[in-house]
């Protein structure tokens, strides 16, 4: 028979325990904050345009129209894709589409002549469609009086 009084156990001894369990809640918590910091910058990051100016203007008596549209990134992701579009009597007109990255706090100017005629006083909608560097998409849009 064996005497359990008499036998020296071998378990880990409490301080090592203690010290055990503080690594690795410390680990955790490391882990834990990493993760929570990178789930709160893609919260935190947004895609946007603002239109600063659009004009559409009739010229050449008025068979013609002359469009100058300025957009800025007010967002914090970079645009890859930008389509902007005008809608003149029922018709859409997509003007050129641009695929320059525009960064945050850049601009982008598109301007020409379009084959369609405007009235002045009229109200007409320029509309925004863009990509960010993610796959995300923005879209916007705009009522503008023909000058």
């Amino acid at each position: 028979m064996i005497c359990f009084a008499c036998v020296k156990r071998r378990g880990i001894h409490s301080a090592y325990a203690i010290s055990l369990l503080v690594i690795i809640a410390v680990g955790m918590s490391g882990i834990v904050y990493d993760y929570m910091n990178a789930s709160n910058s893609i919260l935190s990051s947004n895609i946007q345009y603002t239109i600063n100016t659009a004009t559409l203007s009739a010229i050449q008596s008025g068979t013609l129209t002359w469009y100058d549209i300025v957009l800025s990134n007010t967002g914090n992701k970079p645009f890859i894709q930008t389509t902007i579009s005008v809608d003149i009597n029922g018709v859409t007109y997509n003007l050129s589409q641009n695929t320059t990255r525009i960064g945050p706090s850049q601009t982008l100017e598109q301007k020409g002549i379009l084959n369609a005629a405007v009235v002045y006083g009229n109200s007409y909608t320029v509309r925004v469609s863009a990509t960010a560097n993610d796959g995300s998409t923005f879209v916007t849009g705009r009522q503008i009086s023909a000058g």
